[in-house]
């Protein structure tokens, strides 16, 4: 559904219609309702399928670090490389663009919450090891994962001329701040 993909990015989720993604799939109609009955399904299979990449790409890096520090720094330059990822900006406009139903909102949440999973079983790691202050983790949770989702959409308004280097940058001072607050002394 790679096909689909480029149009949801190309277009935004309200501006694509079925049709459209038949044609560039070059697919039947009625194949492609077989497999997803709704574009919202269509939608949420084509975000959960990057999530998906995200996390498994995050999972190798991670499986390369050893100890706390490095891997925070590498999570904070995980998310500067994906935050262009157009998709991203599709999924805030479908989450904002209508009510949706309790299955929707439930497939948003578990979206959110894979992302968070990284950032969670980081600050567990860090905690459980004694490297991080011993604080409640959910809480910690909303807070690292907003500082790292935020930072992408604020340079994006602020700083939009600025490379991939300078925004890496951001996340890595980021990191640092964080670290200065948590960090067990």
């Amino acid at each position: 559904m790679q096909q689909a993909a480029r149009l949801f990015v190309q277009k935004g989720y309200a501006a694509v219609t079925m049709n459209e993604v038949c044609t560039a799939a070059k697919v039947s109609k009625g194949s492609l309702y077989h497999h997803f009955p709704s574009k919202d399904e269509l939608f949420l299979y084509v975000v959960e399928d990057d999530t998906e990449q995200w996390l498994s790409e995050w999972e190798e890096i991670r499986s390369r670090l050893s100890g706390v520090e490095e891997r925070l720094y590498a999570l904070g330059e995980h998310y500067a490389n994906d935050f262009q990822n157009p998709l991203i900006r599709g999924l805030e406009e479908y989450a904002r663009s209508r009510t949706h139903s309790d299955e929707i909102y439930e497939r948003l949440s578990q979206l959110y919450e894979s992302g968070a999973s990284a950032c969670r079983n980081l600050l567990k790691e860090g905690m459980d090891s004694g490297y991080l202050i011993q604080k409640d983790l959910d809480h910690y949770v909303v807070i690292v994962s907003g500082m790292l989702e935020g930072i992408g959409r604020v340079s994006e308004i602020t700083a939009p001329s600025e490379g991939p280097a300078e925004i890496k940058k951001y996340y890595r001072d980021a990191i640092s701040l964080l670290l200065q607050g948590i960090r067990a002394k």
